[in-house]
């Protein structure tokens, strides 16, 4: 579709297709797929990345958008979750604190939580789960973070191929 630049430039029209940044910056300890929970220590479909890094790390937005609820879970701990403003759901977990509110809008590289060790959890971490019309993206396609070996290893598993960088 084409837009005159005037027309643009009066209704301030956004493109709608703003670039992913990191949540955190720490080391991928588990991937987005099936594993062997450290916890239960059984099979089980991980819906997101584990992101190793020190409690209290600051967590950023990787898109702008909304935040759309805040709670305690027995399992993941404190948890942030904000829709995007191109659709996407974002889950932070195992956080210590949480920096915005339900109704905020946020946007990129803002700072929305720190890093902690709440809920079921092995260390500090931060549990970062992406959705697209309710269906799961793997982070990894999105982030650029360095992996630990096991994180190959759960790749390597379930015959799928590290996504490129």
């Amino acid at each position: 579709m084409y837009l005159h630049p005037r027309l643009v430039q009066e209704v301030g029209w956004i493109s709608k297709t703003e670039k992913f940044c990191n949540p955190a910056e720490g080391i991928i300890t588990s991937s987005c797929g099936v594993r062997k929970s450290p916890i239960l220590k059984k099979q089980e479909f991980h819906e997101g990345l584990d992101i190793a890094l020190p409690e209290g790390t600051p967590v950023v937005a990787v898109k702008s958008g909304v935040v759309t609820s805040v709670r305690q879970s027995e399992s993941f701990g404190l948890i942030l979750e904000y829709q995007t403003t191109d659709g996407f759901s974002v889950v932070y977990a195992h956080l210590q604190k949480v920096l915005v509110a339900e109704g905020e809008q946020i946007q990129k590289g803002q700072n929305v939580a720190k890093s902690g060790n709440s809920g079921w959890s092995t260390g500090p971490h931060l549990h970062y789960g992406l959705k697209k019309d309710g269906m799961i993206v793997d982070p990894m396609d999105v982030v650029s973070l360095p992996h630990t070996k096991e994180v190959e290893a759960e790749y390597a598993y379930r015959k799928e191929k590290m996504p490129k960088k």
